[in-house]
C-alpha cells in the first residue's frame, strides 16, 4: 500500500504523485475537491515522459461543474457525473493493465460509491500500451488550467486477485456455464445492452434475469448482491425489496427475490430415447459441463447457496432475479440499481424496466399439471409441507395433482376456494385469490372397484355431484393405467364401459389415458394425453370433432422440446408455446420431486441424492438428467451435507421458463382476444413453427431467449396500443 499524500495544484501547474511500478491489476483511490470552476484533467499514467494523450486513463473536469471519464480516445458524456466546489469526491480506479481496461467509481461526502464507468478502454496507443503491460504504470497526473484541485489520501495497492473479472446480464432464457467465459450473449442480448439490464413486462407478470459475475485468478471469497427498489420515473407505486422470510413461499411484500444458481456437472448426456437422441441431429448441441439448475434463496446456507457466495477462480456465478410486476403499478419506465459487493468492493450495474400497459389475468390460459407426492419431502425434508409446495407452485402458474377422493378434496378446501393463495396465508402474487382446479379421481392408475359396474356408478355418482357442489370448476378424470400396453386394453374397457353407461351423474367422469390414439381404444377414451411423438395433428383435429380432448404429457426431441437439464433453458418455454399453437387445454409433466426413485430403479439406492447427481432418472437401461425434477428439497435429512436450511421447496431453471411460457400463453391468449392474429401468427411462425407430426429431423422451435424475449416484446407492445 502506498498512500498518504496530500497537495493543492493552482492553475497553470501540473503535478505527478509517484508510487511504486505496478503491473498486473490494481486499484488508485484519492479524494479530490474542486474549487468553483475548476477545469483540468487528471490521469494515470507511466512516465517520466507522459503526455495527457497516453494516459491509461483519464479524467476532465470542466467550470460548469462536471466530471468526465476517458473510455479510448473520447471522453464520454454517459461517464459525466457532477461535483460542488468544496465537496470532496472520492474516485477509486480499478486497472486490469494486461486487458488495457479499467472501472471506476465515484463516491460524493458520505453518499454510497457507484460505478461510473465499468470495463472501459485505456487511451493509450497500441505502442503504449504494450509498454505499459510489460512495465506498469507508476504515476497520478494532473494538470490545471483554472481554479485548483485539492487532492489526498491517495492509495495504490493490487486489487485483490480474489476481485471480479466482469459483470453482465442476461435474460432467463439461456444456461450460462460455470465456465463459459465468452457466452455470446455476453456482448449483449435481450436484457444487457453493454452497460445496463433492460427489462420489461405486464402487470401482474413475474419478471426475471440473471446476474453474471466472473472471478478472476484467484477467486472471489464473498459476492453478494443486491436490488433494492425499482422507482418509476413518473412517480407512482415503487417496487421494493424485503429480505426473505424463513418460509421460502411467503411472498408478501417481497416483489423482488433473488437466488444463487447451483451448478451440476453433467458428465454424460440424457440416454433416454424418448427424451432425445444423443448426437442425432435434434439433440441439444451442448448436453455436458457445469450447468446452472437449482435457484437457491438467497437466505440459504452459508456454503450451500446463502449470501455471500464463494466464487472459484475464473469461474462464473449467476444470480436469478424475480420481480414481481403488481397489479397497482404504472405503465412507463422505471429506474434501479444492482449492488454487487465482491470483496466488500462495490459495483453498480443500471437496471431500465418498462411496463407496459396492460395486465395478466389471475386466471392461467392453459392449465399445466405436475404430479406431486407429498411423501417426498417429508422423507427428504421430515414433515409435510404441502401448503408451502402449492403457494410455491401456484406462484409459478401450475399445479401439483395427485388422486382426491371426497374426504381429501374437503379437506383441501382452501387449495380449490382459492383462500390458500391469499395474503391471510402467505401469498401474493399471480392468481391471487385464485383457486386450483385439477380435481383427478384417481391417478397412475384407477385403483381397485371401478371395473365392478355397481361400485363404479356409485362412486362416478358420489365424486360428481361432490365436484359440482363444492368445486364446481373442477377438472377432472379417471386416470387408466399409465402408458398401457395392448395386454391392458380389455380392463380399459370395462371400466370405461361402466362409466360410460351410468345413467346418473358419474356418466361425465372422462376416462383419461396417457396414450395416443389408437384404435384399440376408440369409444372407450375421453381424454387422450398424448407424448409429442404421438401427437398426429390430422387424428388429433378428428379426435377434437367428435368431442374428444387430447393433450399432451412430457417432451421429447424432435416432435417437442426435451424436459431436461442438458436441454436449452427454453425448452419448457416452447413446449406451452406448441400448446397454445395446437389449442391443448392442459398440458401434463409427470413428477415435480422425484426424489426417492420409482419402482423402475433396477439397483442402487432409491432415495437419490438429487443435489449432488444431475440423473434422477435410471432404470438400467436408460438414464435423464433432471428428468421430473422440476423442484428440490430446501433441506436434505438424508444426505445432510446437501442441507440448504431452507425449510420449503427450491425452484430450477426448468420450472422458471415453464412459469415464462405460461405467461407468453396469456400475452398470446390476449392478443388474440383482441383480434391480433396476424401478430400473434407472425410470433408462433418465429419460434415455434414446426412441432409433433410436422417435426423433421431436427428441432421447430427456438432455442435461445432472445428469440422468444423479441417476439413477447413485439406482442407486448401490440396488446399495449390495442388497449388504448
Amino acid at each position: 500500500m502506498f498512500g498518504g499524500v496530500a497537495t493543492t495544484v493552482v492553475a497553470g501547474q501540473s503535478y505527478e504523485i509517484l508510487f511504486p511500478q505496478r503491473t498486473g491489476t490494481l486499484y488508485v483511490e484519492f479524494d479530490v475537491t474542486f474549487d468553483l470552476r475548476t477545469e483540468g484533467f487528471l490521469g494515470i499514467a507511466r512516465g517520466p515522459d507522459w503526455d495527457v494523450s497516453e494516459c491509461a486513463a483519464a479524467v476532465r473536469f470542466s467550470g460548469d461543474g462536471g466530471v468526465e471519464f476517458s473510455g479510448s480516445r473520447p471522453f464520454l458524456p454517459e461517464t459525466r457525473i457532477s461535483y460542488l466546489a468544496g465537496i470532496a469526491q472520492r474516485f477509486r480506479f480499478v486497472l486490469r493493465i494486461p486487458e488495457g481496461r479499467y472501472d471506476v467509481y465515484a463516491r460524493s461526502g458520505s453518499d454510497p460509491p457507484r460505478a461510473v464507468g465499468v470495463n472501459l478502454p485505456f487511451r493509450t496507443r497500441p505502442l503504449s500500451l504494450r509498454n505499459i503491460a510489460a512495465k506498469g504504470l507508476d504515476r497520478l497526473v494532473f494538470r490545471v488550467s483554472s481554479g485548483a484541485v485539492r487532492v489526498n489520501d491517495v492509495a495504490v495497492a493490487r486489487y485483490p486477485e480474489s476481485g471480479v473479472q466482469s459483470v453482465w446480464a442476461v435474460n432467463d432464457g439461456e444456461k450460462i456455464e460455470r465456465d463459459d467465459l465468452n457466452h455470446p450473449c455476453k456482448a449483449s442480448n435481450s436484457a444487457w445492452d453493454g452497460k445496463k439490464v433492460r427489462l420489461f413486462g405486464a402487470r401482474n407478470e413475474i419478471i426475471a434475469f440473471q446476474l453474471i459475475v466472473e472471478a478472476g485468478s484467484a477467486g472471489i471469497d464473498e459476492l453478494s448482491v443486491a436490488l433494492d427498489e425499482i422507482v418509476p420515473r413518473a412517480g407512482g407505486s415503487i417496487i421494493l425489496y424485503k429480505a426473505p422470510s424463513s418460509d421460502p413461499t411467503d411472498y408478501r411484500s417481497r416483489p423482488i427475490q433473488l437466488f444463487s444458481e447451483n451448478y451440476m456437472h453433467v458428465a454424460k448426456p440424457t440416454t433416454a430415447g424418448w427424451i432425445y437422441r444423443a448426437n442425432s441431429p435434434s439433440a441439444p448441441q451442448d448436453p455436458l459441463g457445469w450447468k446452472p439448475v437449482q435457484l437457491v434463496p438467497e437466505n440459504a446456507r452459508q456454503g450451500r447457496g446463502g449470501f455471500p457466495l464463494h466464487v472459484e477462480p475464473r469461474c462464473n456465478q449467476a444470480i436469478w432475479v424475480d420481480v414481481y410486476l403488481g397489479r397497482d403499478l404504472a405503465a412507463g419506465v422505471y429506474d434501479g440499481t444492482i449492488n454487487v459487493a465482491a470483496n466488500d468492493w462495490p459495483i453498480e450495474i443500471s437496471l431500465e424496466l418498462e411496463v407496459l400497459d396492460f395486465t395478466l389475468p389471475d386466471e392461467n390460459s392453459i392449465d399445466a399439471m405436475v404430479y406431486y407426492e407429498s411423501d417426498q419431502p417429508e422423507r427428504y425434508q421430515g414433515r409435510n409441507l404441502d401448503p408451502q409446495y402449492h403457494r410455491f407452485a401456484h406462484r409459478q402458474r401450475i399445479e401439483l395433482v395427485n388422486a382426491y377422493n371426497t374426504t381429501s378434496a374437503a379437506a383441501a378446501a382452501g387449495r380449490f376456494s382459492g383462500d390458500d393463495f391469499t395474503p391471510a396465508r402467505g401469498y401474493e402474487g399471480p392468481g391471487e385469490g385464485i383457486g386450483n382446479r385439477i380435481v383427478p379421481a384417481s391417478f397412475y392408475g384407477p385403483g381397485s372397484g371401478w371395473d365392478e359396474r355397481s361400485i363404479a356408478w356409485a362412486r362416478s355418482d358420489d365424486w360428481m355431484l361432490f365436484l359440482e357442489k363444492y368445486i364446481p370448476r373442477a377438472l377432472t378424470f379417471l386416470y387408466m393405467p399409465d402408458e398401457p400396453g395392448p395386454a391392458e386394453y380389455a380392463g380399459i374397457w370395462k371400466i370405461a364401459d361402466n362409466i360410460h353407461s351410468n345413467p346418473g351423474p358419474g356418466r361425465r367422469l372422462p376416462i383419461f389415458v396417457t396414450h395416443s390414439y389408437t384404435p384399440g381404444l376408440d369409444g372407450a377414451i375421453d381424454i387422450w394425453c398424448s407424448p409429442p411423438s404421438g401427437f398426429n395433428i390430422a387424428r388429433v383435429l378428428e379426435e377434437r370433432a367428435r368431442g374428444r380432448k387430447y393433450w399432451i404429457y412430457n417432451g421429447g426431441r424432435p416432435a417437442a422440446p426435451a424436459i431436461v437439464i442438458d436441454s436449452p433453458a427454453t425448452d419448457p418455454r416452447a413446449t406451452i408455446w406448441a400448446c397454445f399453437k395446437h389449442e391443448i387445454d392442459v398440458y401434463f409433466y409427470w413428477h415435480s420431486v422425484h426424489w426417492r426413485h420409482n419402482s423402475q430403479m433396477k439397483q442402487g439406492d432409491r432415495n437419490q441424492n438429487v443435489w449432488g447427481n444431475p440423473v434422477t432418472y435410471d432404470n438400467g437401461e436408460s438414464a435423464a438428467n433432471g428428468d421430473g425434477v422440476l423442484i428440490y428439497p430446501g433441506e436434505e435429512i438424508l444426505h445432510p451435507d446437501q442441507d440448504r436450511g431452507i425449510p420449503g421447496p427450491c425452484s430450477t431453471i426448468q420450472l422458471a421458463n415453464f412459469r415464462r411460457g405460461l405467461q407468453d400463453h396469456q400475452y398470446l391468449s390476449l392478443a388474440r382476444k383482441l383480434g391480433l392474429e396476424g401478430e400473434v401468427q407472425q410470433a408462433i411462425q418465429a419460434v415455434a413453427p414446426r412441432l409433433f407430426s410436422e417435426a423433421s429431423v431436427t428441432v421447430g422451435f427456438a432455442e435461445t431467449g432472445n428469440a422468444f424475449e423479441e417476439v413477447r416484446y413485439q406482442l407486448g407492445r401490440a396488446i399495449a396500443a390495442a388497449g388504448e
